[in-house]
């Protein structure tokens, strides 16, 4: 049976996309047997506000010196004003196909719009999001999902998740609760701040999300 890391994150959040590939990256170098099961915590909910486009493009640019193929600028016509329909697209697909689709569906939305500048919150962005986590991993069934997403009410299941993490001690997006009990907020790239309008990395460990992962599963 496979491990389970609970991974609770925004979708829209820079920092997470680069923790999630990270993530993933170190499931595939090392063999283990684990699943990411992808939890909302929107910013839009913590904040009051909706997607701060005043900000993500600022990280986006500091970020992509890390992780040069998960980022381009944002060149879609249209910016999402809530994620929350890219939640519930996630949601849809755990209510389907379980966490492992749902990893995948959570993946491709970061990178639809981080990569490939998609609009997530209209249909049009989810469903492209959804064809590529398809080609990637021919389980994800598309019209399932959609089926899912159109007739069922997959914004309790966000809501009542959110609810849940209120209780959990997050410390920001992301934060990851690994098999051993233990958490770790932002795993490896903790050590910044907001100099002048700008984010500035003081230290960075790309190699935190893989040494934590081996060490959880370990001592679970």
């Amino acid at each position: 049976m496979s491990a389970t890391v609970t991974v609770w994150s925004d979708i829209h959040c820079p920092w997470a996309a680069v923790a999630v590939h990270r993530l993933r990256r170190a499931r595939e170098d090392t063999g283990l047997d684990v699943v990411f099961d992808q939890r909302p915590w929107p910013l839009e909910l913590v904040n009051g506000t909706g997607t701060p486009i005043r900000i993500v493009p600022h990280e986006v640019a500091v970020l992509s010196n890390h992780e040069p193929d998960l980022f381009s600028r944002f060149r879609g016509e249209s910016w999402p004003s809530t994620l929350l329909p890219a939640f519930e697209l996630v949601a849809a697909a755990r209510r389907g196909q379980g966490l492992r689709v749902a990893e995948e569906v959570d993946y491709h939305l970061r990178l639809a719009f981080f990569r490939d500048s998609v609009d997530v919150s209209v249909r049009a962005g989810l469903e492209t999001a959804l064809a590529a986590a398809h080609d990637a991993f021919p389980q994800v069934d598309v019209a399932g999902i959609l089926a899912i997403w159109d007739h069922e009410a997959v914004r309790s299941d966000v809501m009542a998740d959110y609810r849940r993490s209120l209780d959990l001690g997050i410390r920001g997006s992301p934060h990851v609760f690994w098999p051993d009990g233990t958490s770790t907020h932002n795993p490896g790239m903790a050590d910044h701040e907001w100099v002048r309008g700008l984010p500035r990395i003081r230290s960075a460990d790309p190699d935190a999300p893989r040494r934590l992962l081996v060490a959880s599963l370990a001592a679970g």
